[in-house]
């Protein structure tokens, strides 16, 4: 579970989240959905622990986090970025990358971390994920943002984090790469029932996966939809009407 209350943020005299209040029972998929400078990425920064707010308090299974900070909180959270590359590491191997996912919640030396886990560990996984096995020792700079991104999510989720913060993973990857990753990370969210919140743009994705919705709008969450009432919606009830005729 998660919970925020009373969270705000703010940059000098700008107002980025205005007294947050939100709960995520165990097991909720809420998908965000806002604009550019909604406050989406400063959300996700103080629930990760990188931004500490300036008022309101933060729990993760009734265990108040607040003044944890980023790498305290790593244990609890895990998060995968829109920049590709800022999910692991572009010169080491896809094998190497896997190794150090595997250790970066423990103490120790970077030697012993690319020890953790076997040629046939690293095989199934990267079977799971439907790639090539001659991917394996192959740099991650090499591959494609998509393949990047399944690398990514399987690092994330070698250990069941308790909250898995998705900041619009495919937002730089092509539709058909964008939809192998969430097909992927639904059937493991759903089988794991992990807790798990999803930044995006796009309101057929928002429609399509999770159980709830919210609308982030100039640091406010300013409406709430469960299961039930997002099967009633519509991709213009999440980003308004667009009238293309008046475009041309």
């Amino acid at each position: 579970m998660l919970r925020l209350e009373n969270v705000a943020v703010s940059f000098g005299k700008t107002d980025v989240l205005k007294n947050i209040n939100c709960t995520l029972e165990a097991g909720d998929f809420v998908v965000i959905v806002g604009g550019n400078g909604a406050g989406k990425s400063t959300l996700f920064d103080t629930i990760a622990g990188k931004i500490k707010p300036q008022t309101g308090k933060i729990s993760i299974n009734n265990q108040e986090v607040t003044n944890l900070d980023e790498i305290d909180r790593s244990s609890l959270v895990t998060r995968i970025f829109q920049k590709v590359d800022l999910n692991s590491i572009g010169s080491f191997s896809v094998a190497k990358n896997l190794a150090f996912a595997r250790y970066s919640r423990k103490a120790a030396r970077l030697v012993d971390g690319m020890n953790t886990i076997t040629q046939e560990e690293v095989a199934k996984i990267i079977a799971n994920l439907g790639l090539d096995a001659a991917v394996i020792d192959r740099p991650m700079k090499s591959l494609s943002g998509g393949q990047k991104q399944l690398i990514a999510f399987a690092m994330a989720t070698q250990q069941i984090p308790q909250i898995l913060l998705l900041d619009e993973p495919t937002a730089a990857l092509d539709p058909q790469a964008s939809t192998t990753l969430l097909k992927h990370a639904v059937k493991f969210i759903k089988e794991h029932k992990v807790t798990t919140i999803l930044i995006t743009h796009d309101p057929h994705i928002a429609l399509h996966v999770g159980n709830k919705i919210w609308i982030l709008e100039q640091g406010k969450i300013v409406k709430q939809f469960n299961q039930s009432e997002k099967n009633g919606l519509k991709p213009e009830d999440l980003i308004g009407q667009i009238d293309y005729k008046s475009l041309l």
